[in-house]
């Protein structure tokens, strides 16, 4: 009898001993439903996400969630190759330093110790613990799943090929469609060239490259080149978005120039604009190049703020990106200063003082260029400071570091010792001012002219031989797309102290004037 019941104990022992190892490969089903569950969801997320990319996202609110959704992926992604890769390098250990004898003894040894209710307590509580982090985050995860087809069925709502869109504005319209403004005209003396040229990104939508610029026939100085960088949705107006950046610029210095922009964008002829859809290959490439450089530099984060953002922000000054519309991503203006009575005599003086010949004709008036990134974060920026400027002449950083000053105080305290500077030091020819805050840079630069530029009281008339031989120059100079007004406005950003500080933005610059495309 005795006999007949240690046969069953050690049969039922081992029973239960052979069930354990045929079930081992088994042992964490929680495991692999985790993978499954987290597989399923990485599989809608990059659905979504790809299918998402066959329709042009413009709006904001559908940008962000496209972000959020795409770093979801990645996440789960990420969890699932780590589990995976855990759990091949567990089989891998066990495998390795195990054999079969010890994997039984060890399934032996745990059911005896299966009877100690407390110990078994203790190991579920612990792994109950860690199965519960783990299944928070899977659940935040199959959150972003779920919503992944809702993301998807509002992107094709807003982009659906064939959808008839209602524009605010024409232009809207042939920029979305991946079309190219260009406009050259010659009216009342002055030569003008307007151009547009969209780039589609995945995380930006569709960004708009801006260019118009017009010379003066008869009075040069009142020459204005004018760059402008935004963000495109089906409401935009984009000459109304240049003008309201245009009023905010508007600095004593600028006024004029700003006005006489303004003036001139509202009067340009729509009907006369030609769009263009075809470019040759190298052409495309490299504006897109260009493009795509600039942009990320300009606003690394192309969501980084909506525009009432601004106003919870605590400053006793705005931001210069709250003096901007959100969209926007760069405006450069460069226009020429007169210069007044008292400063033509101090730089008439100083050049006779080096011996330096003159004719009777005026001098030459200073270049003003500037360059304002609403959406620049500087990192080097004070804490305690709201704002700060400092001053780069001929390329040198200067000591003083002024705190807390607007764009008004730069134009109205720096623009004019920067103008006599270069008037009383003849060999100087660059002075720049940059004004860095939380958000938003913006970057002021007087050059010399490179060449003698007449005043209106000796302007030529637009008849004259001199003045047609110099009319056929520039006019050359304007086709080609515009290539020469870009080139030299890529030479002129080869002088800012913030391109000369970055090494390989200098060298992007460099390579779009050695390598640009022939007109």
């Amino acid at each position: 009898m005795a006999e007949m019941v240690a046969s069953a104990v050690v049969g039922e022992t081992l029973s239960r001993v052979s069930a354990f190892l045929i079930d081992q490969p088994e042992q964490k089903p929680s495991e692999q439903d985790d993978e499954e569950r987290l597989e399923m969801a990485h599989i809608k997320m990059e659905a979504a996400l790809r299918m998402s990319s066959r329709w042009q996202i413009t709006e904001v609110p559908m940008l962000r969630w496209r972000r959020k959704l795409k770093r979801a992926a990645q996440e789960c992604d990420s969890s699932l190759r780590h589990r995976k890769q855990r759990a091949l390098e567990l089989e891998d250990d066990d495998t390795r330093r195990s054999s079969f004898p010890r994997r039984v003894a060890r399934a032996a040894k745990s059911f005896v110790s299966s009877f100690s209710c407390r110990g078994k307590a203790d190991a579920d509580e612990s792994s109950s613990s860690s199965s519960s982090a783990s299944s928070v985050d899977i659940r935040r995860l199959e959150r972003f799943a779920e919503g992944a087809s809702e993301f998807l069925r509002f992107v094709e709502f807003g982009g659906a090929p064939g959808r008839q869109h209602v524009f605010f504005n024409p232009l809207v319209g042939d920029l979305l469609a991946g079309k190219t403004l260009r406009y050259r005209a010659l009216r009342g003396g002055r030569l003008y060239h307007l151009g547009m040229r969209p780039t589609r990104f995945a995380e930006r939508g569709v960004e708009a490259m801006v260019w118009f610029a017009f010379q003066d026939l008869r009075e040069p100085a009142k020459s204005i080149n004018f760059r402008f960088m935004l963000r495109l949705s089906e409401s935009s107006d984009v000459f109304g978005v240049i003008i309201e950046c245009l009023r905010s610029a508007a600095t004593p210095h600028f006024m004029a120039a700003a006005e006489d922009l303004r003036r001139e964008l509202v009067q340009l002829p729509t009907q006369d604009f030609r769009w263009v859809s075809q470019f040759p290959y190298a052409e495309k490439k490299y504006w897109v190049d260009v493009h795509s450089t600039l942009t990320r530099w300009l606003r690394p984060d192309p969501l980084c703020c909506d525009q009432h953002e601004h106003d919870m922000l605590p400053s006793s000054m705005p931001t210069l990106s709250s003096m901007y519309p959100e969209e926007v991503i760069v405006m450069y203006l460069q226009c020429y200063v007169e210069l007044s009575d008292e400063q033509r005599s101090r730089q008439k003086a100083t050049e006779n003082g080096r011996r330096r010949t003159r004719n009777s004709g005026s001098a030459p008036p200073l270049k003003l260029g500037a360059l304002f990134i609403p959406h620049d974060s500087p990192i080097s920026i004070e804490p305690a400071a709201e704002s700060y400027a400092l001053e780069v002449i001929d390329g040198k950083e200067q000591e003083t570091v002024h705190k807390n000053l607007s764009l008004q105080d730069v134009d109205e305290k720096l623009l004019p010792k920067a103008i006599d500077h270069l008037c009383q030091n003849p060999n100087s020819r660059t002075y720049q001012m940059c004004l860095r805050s939380s958000h938003g840079t913006a970057y002021l630069c007087v050059d010399k002219a490179a060449t003698r530029v007449p005043s209106s009281g000796r302007s030529k008339t637009a008849g004259s031989p001199s003045t047609q031989v110099w009319n056929k120059r520039m006019g050359r100079k304007q086709e080609g797309n515009g290539m020469e007004g870009w080139l030299e406005v890529s030479r002129d950003l080869l002088k800012l102290w913030a391109v000369r500080a970055s090494d390989q933005l200098h060298g992007s610059v460099r390579s779009w004037i050695v390598n640009s495309p022939q007109p």
